[in-house]
C-alpha cells in the first residue's frame, strides 16, 4: 500500500517538474488554463475568479461526478481542500449528529448555501447534504476565509455555495441506471425544456455492518437499508427570473449490537424542502427563499419500541436584495440588505425557538490602475434572539487587493472580520447531562490571507497563505461535574497554506498523451484551541489533499484520485484512499464505472480515540458500481 501511494505521488511531482519557468513571460501564454471562469460567491455579482481578491475554488458537475460520490456531502469530502467527518456511509446524519466538512481545520466555521441562500439549521448549525445527488448540481463554489461582510452570521471560516441545475435554451435530457455491490442502486432521469428543467433520482443501499464501534460501551454499529428519493425543478417564468425547488426524502436505520447480546435500533426519516425565487439583472438582484427540514426518529430495544417517535423540525425563510452602482469603469459600489428568520422545534430538549438575522452591507471596488484593484466592504449585522437571551449587533469590515503582474500572474491579499452566533442547542438545551447557556456571546475574529493565481498554456496554480484567529470559542465546561454547561472559552486559530494545482504537460502533442492531466488540491494548517481550563488542543485535521490523474477523450475517460487526510485530531488514524471513475462510449450513450476505496483501506470518518468515551465511525470499504447513461 505504501509503495502504491509513493509511486502515485512521485508521478505527480515528476510531471509537475516538466513545467518551464519561462512560460510566465511568453506573451501568448493564455490558452487552456487561463481562467475566465465567473464566480458569484466572492462578490454576490458575477466576477472573474482570477480578478477576485479571495481564494475561491469551483467544482462543476463533471468534477463532482469524478469524485465517485453519490451526493453533495460525499463530494465535498473528496474534491480536495476540505476536511470531512461523517457518522455513517454516504454522509448520512445520525439523529441529531451531523456530517460536516472543515475549512482550513476549523470545525463548524463553514456557512452552507443553496443558490446563495442559507440552509443551515439554527438548532445545531447542522445541514444534510447527503440527500442532494451530484446529478442535480450545476457547480459548487467554495470561498475560503472570513465572509461575514457579505453573508453575515456563521460565514466564519468560509462559504460553500451549491448551485443547482438551471433550464437550458433547447430540449435536452439524460437518463441513467447504476448497480453495485452492497445492493447499491442509483437511477435517475433529467429533462430540460426551454424555460424549465426537472430531475428525479432514486438511490438504494443495503444493510452495512461495522460502520462504527462504541469502544467504551462495547457495541458495534450498523447502518440498515437506506432508500432516497430526490426531485429538483427549476423554471424561468419570465426574463431574468428563476424559480428553484429541491425535495429530498430518505429513510434508514442505525443498529447497535452490544457485546452482551442486546440490540438497540433507531429508524430515521428525513424530509427536506428548499424553494427560492430570484430576479437578477446586471445591476439588481432580489431573492426570496424558504427551507424546511423535518427529521423523525423512533427507537427500539430488542425489537420493542422505546418511547414515542421524536421529531426535530427546522425551517428558515428570508429575503435578500443587492444593487450595483457603477459610477465609472473604474469605480462601483454594491449595496444590499438581507433577512433570515430561523425556527427550530426540539420538543424533548427545549421546545420551539426562533431568531431573526438581518443586516445591511456595502462593498466598494476601485480600479486604481490597469494592474491594481482594491475592494473595501462593511456590514452591520443584527441578531434578535428570544427575550431571555442577549441580542447581538456586530460591525464587520473587510478589505482586499488584486495586483495583475502580467497576463499570466495575479497576486491577491485580503483581510476581514467574521463571527458566528451560538446555536439554539448551545443557548437553550435542557437535559440530564447538558444545560444550555443563554448568556453566551458569539465567536468572532479575523482572517488574513495572501497568495497567487497563475495560469499558462500547460498549468494552473492557486496558492494562498492564511492566518485565522478567533476569540470566545464555545466549549462544554466539564469542570463542575454534571450537568455540563456551555461556556465562552479562550482563543483558537489556524494558520497554514492552501493550494489548487492543475497540469497538462503534454497538451501540445498530437497523440493520446495530450489528453492526460494532473491535479492537486488541499491544505496544511496548524490549528490550536483553548478549552475552558485554558489548555490547548488540536480541534481539526492538519493536512488534506486530493491528487488526481485523468485521461479524457471523446469516447473514453478515466480518472484516478488519491484522497489523503493526515495529522488528525482525537488520535484518529491518517489514511490515503484511492477512487476511480470511467466511461466508455457504447451505442447512443456511455457505460460508466466507479470504484470507491480501491484497496479497501480503513477510513475512520470521525470519532474520539483519545478520551474515556472512545468511539469511531468508518467508511464501508470498497464499493464498485457499473451503469449506463444516455443523453437525448
Amino acid at each position: 500500500m505504501t509503495r502504491k501511494i509513493t509511486a502515485f505521488l512521485m508521478a505527480c511531482v515528476l510531471c509537475s517538474g516538466t513545467l518551464h519557468a519561462d512560460q510566465l513571460d511568453q506573451p501568448g501564454a493564455l490558452a487552456s488554463y487561463v481562467s475566465e471562469e465567473l464566480v458569484v460567491t466572492a462578490t454576490r455579482f458575477p466576477v472573474k475568479e482570477k480578478e477576485s481578491s479571495r481564494f475561491v475554488t469551483v467544482a462543476d458537475s463533471k468534477k463532482l461526478k469524478e469524485t465517485v460520490a453519490s451526493n453533495v456531502m460525499e463530494a465535498l469530502g473528496r474534491i480536495g481542500g476540505l476536511g470531512y467527518k461523517s457518522l455513517a456511509p454516504m454522509g448520512i446524519n445520525r439523529q441529531g449528529m451531523n456530517a460536516a466538512v472543515y475549512i482550513r481545520g476549523i470545525e463548524d466555521g463553514e456557512l452552507i448555501l443553496i443558490n446563495g441562500m442559507p440552509v443551515q439549521q439554527a438548532a445545531s448549525k447542522g445541514y444534510d447534504l447527503s440527500s442532494i445527488p451530484v446529478e442535480q448540481v450545476e457547480r459548487i463554489e467554495v470561498l475560503k476565509g472570513a465572509a461575514s461582510t457579505l453573508y453575515g452570521a456563521d460565514a466564519m471560516s468560509g462559504v460553500i455555495n451549491i448551485v443547482t441545475k438551471k433550464p437550458q435554451e433547447e430540449f435536452a435530457g439524460t437518463a441513467s441506471v447504476e448497480f453495485g455491490n452492497e445492493a447499491w442502486m442509483n437511477h435517475g432521469v433529467n429533462i430540460s425544456l426551454p424555460g424549465i428543467t426537472a430531475g428525479f433520482r432514486y438511490q438504494h443501499m443495503g444493510e452495512l455492518d461495522d460502520v462504527g464501534r462504541d469502544i467504551a460501551n462495547e457495541h458495534d454499529i450498523a447502518l440498515g437499508e437506506t432508500d432516497k428519493y430526490m426531485l429538483n425543478v427549476s423554471a424561468s417564468p419570465f426574463a431574468n427570473a428563476c424559480l428553484d425547488y429541491q425535495y429530498n426524502w430518505y429513510e434508514t436505520s442505525f443498529i447497535d449490537r452490544y457485546d452482551s447480546g442486546k440490540i438497540e435500533s433507531t429508524d430515521q426519516e428525513s424530509d427536506f424542502h428548499f424553494l427560492d425565487f430570484c430576479y437578477e439583472t446586471d445591476q439588481f438582484k432580489a431573492k426570496l427563499f424558504g427551507m424546511y427540514d423535518d427529521r423523525y426518529q423512533t427507537d427500539y430495544v430488542d425489537g420493542v419500541q422505546d418511547g414515542e417517535t421524536l421529531q426535530r423540525l427546522n425551517y428558515n425563510y428570508g429575503a435578500e436584495t443587492d444593487y450595483r452602482f457603477r459610477f465609472s469603469d473604474d469605480l462601483e459600489l454594491t449595496a444590499g440588505a438581507d433577512y433570515v428568520h430561523r425556527f427550530a422545534d426540539y420538543v424533548n430538549n427545549y421546545g420551539e425557538r426562533e431568531r431573526d438575522d438581518y443586516g445591511v452591507f456595502g462593498e466598494l471596488k476601485a480600479t486604481l490602475s490597469r494592474e491594481l484593484l482594491v475592494t473595501l466592504g462593511v456590514r452591520e449585522q443584527f441578531i434578535d434572539n428570544e427575550n431571555e437571551t442577549t441580542d447581538y449587533n456586530v460591525f464587520l469590515p473587510s478589505a482586499g487587493v488584486t495586483w495583475k503582474v502580467n497576463d499570466g500572474l495575479n497576486l491577491f491579499a485580503n483581510t476581514g472580520k467574521a463571527f458566528q452566533a451560538p446555536t439554539f442547542t448551545q443557548l437553550y438545551y435542557v437535559g440530564r447531562i447538558l444545560i444550555g447557556n443563554p448568556d453566551l456571546q458569539p465567536e468572532s475574529g479575523w482572517t488574513y490571507e495572501a497568495g497567487i493565481k497563475w495560469d499558462s498554456e500547460a498549468a494552473s496554480a492557486r496558492v494562498a497563505a492564511f492566518y485565522m484567529t478567533y476569540e470566545g470559542k464555545i466549549e462544554v465546561d466539564r469542570s463542575q461535574g454534571r450537568p455540563y454547561h456551555y461556556f465562552n472559552a479562550g482563543s483558537y486559530s489556524s494558520q497554514g497554506i492552501e493550494w489548487k494545482l492543475g497540469l497538462s504537460p503534454f497538451h501540445d502533442l498530437d497523440n493520446l498523451l495530450s489528453d492526460i492531466s494532473f491535479s492537486a488540491s488541499g491544505y496544511w494548517a496548524c490549528t490550536v484551541a483553548e478549552d475552558t481550563a485554558g489548555d490547548e488542543y488540536q480541534p481539526g485535521p492538519k493536512f488534506q489533499n486530493t491528487f488526481g490523474i485523468a485521461y479524457s477523450a471523446s469516447d473514453i475517460a478515466l480518472d484516478l484520485k488519491c484522497r489523503i487526510l493526515a495529522g488528525r485530531e482525537d488520535a484518529l488514524e491518517n489514511y490515503a484512499a484511492f477512487d476511480m471513475t470511467g466511461k466508455v462510449k457504447a451505442g447512443p450513450g456511455y457505460v460508466t464505472m466507479a470504484i470507491e476505496n480501491i484497496f479497501d483501506t480503513e477510513v475512520q470518518t470521525t470519532g474520539n480515540l483519545a478520551e474515556g468515551s472512545r468511539y469511531v465511525y468508518y467508511e464501508p470499504g470498497r464499493l464498485a458500481r457499473i451503469g449506463y447513461r444516455v443523453s437525448f
